[in-house]
């Protein structure tokens, strides 16, 4: 039998009967290119163009290495073109410059992205690449910064931090939001999907406000019908719009107006005076209307 390569790494096979007297040199230099494929670091140039790895019987080339440090500057996605029909895995360090994604694949077949920055494991199967990466089959812990373009968490996602650049979104809270404009409380204050949403404590016909720094409350709703919310100075507090006193017979109104003020059109209005306009405030009575002080 004649010697010959294989087919992935390219190692050539001694024919029964060759080399006599020099198969010792031969089998070194397969043992070097063995190591090349297992612990090799090949960094290789592009320039705004595919690049094509060397692929050479029984030598060094650049397709053998496991390593691969892709650097050089690019003003758009190019293609690092490995051997057909080699299967092989690869790690892929895209330390080009310019900002853009490379990719990795043979002449033919699927490729894959690898973003700007990022180091991948990939394999192929002579005619298609594949991420060597894609799922842990057990507990995965990240001790530094996670950074993913997008995650679906099919269980318990946990962490003292977690960061939206963009959005957020989550099924298994009933919350979406983007990252300036969500804050994610603690299981008292956002305990369900249903009720996430939801302010605690509160119940029907409440209204939620804020009494102090980092403390709110609610105010009931009144029995009675027609009822508006004022503000007494201190406080909120439900009261009619024209204040009733004396069993209902007396009605008060104050002396002062203090803020602009239209009458409902088609409605008339009267004031006990006197009462005074404060500064820059008007009073504006639609035509057909009247508005009356004794």
């Amino acid at each position: 039998m004649a010697s010959s390569y294989t087919t992935s790494l390219k190692i050539q096979e001694i024919g029964n009967g060759e080399q006599s007297g020099i198969w010792g040199s031969t089998t070194n230099t397969n043992w070097m290119l063995i190591e090349q494929a297992v612990a090799g670091v090949q960094t290789i140039t592009m320039s705004n163009a595919n690049y094509t790895l060397t692929n050479l019987n029984g030598v060094l080339d650049e397709a053998r290495n496991m390593v691969l440090v892709v650097q050089g500057t690019n003003s758009g996605v190019y293609q690092v073109i490995a051997p057909l029909n080699q299967p092989k895995m690869y790690v892929v360090y895209n330390n080009t410059t310019g900002g853009y994604a490379i990719t990795i694949g043979a002449a033919s077949g699927s490729v894959i992205s690898i973003p700007n920055g990022v180091t991948a494991q990939v394999y192929t199967d002579g005619t298609n690449f594949y991420s060597a990466q894609t799922g842990s089959a057990g507990n995965f812990t990240v001790n530094g910064t996670l950074t993913a373009s997008g995650i679906s968490d099919l269980g318990t996602l946990s962490a003292t931090t977690i960061t939206a650049s963009t959005q957020f979104s989550g099924p298994g809270t009933g919350l979406t939001g983007t990252a300036s404009g969500l804050t994610v409380g603690n299981a008292t204050n956002a305990t369900t999907a249903t009720t996430a949403t939801n302010l605690a404590n509160g119940s029907a016909n409440q209204i939620h406000y804020q009494t102090a720094a980092n403390t709110s409350s609610f105010i009931t709703a009144p029995s009675i019908a027609g009822t508006g919310l004022i503000w007494n100075g201190s406080s909120f507090v439900w009261t009619n719009p024209t204040a009733t006193v004396g069993s209902g017979c007396v009605y008060e109104n104050g002396q002062t107006i203090t803020s602009n003020y239209t009458m409902t059109s088609g409605n008339n209005g009267v004031t006990a005076g006197p009462v005074t306009l404060a500064t820059g405030v008007t009073v504006t009575i639609p035509t057909g209307s009247r508005w009356v002080i004794v």
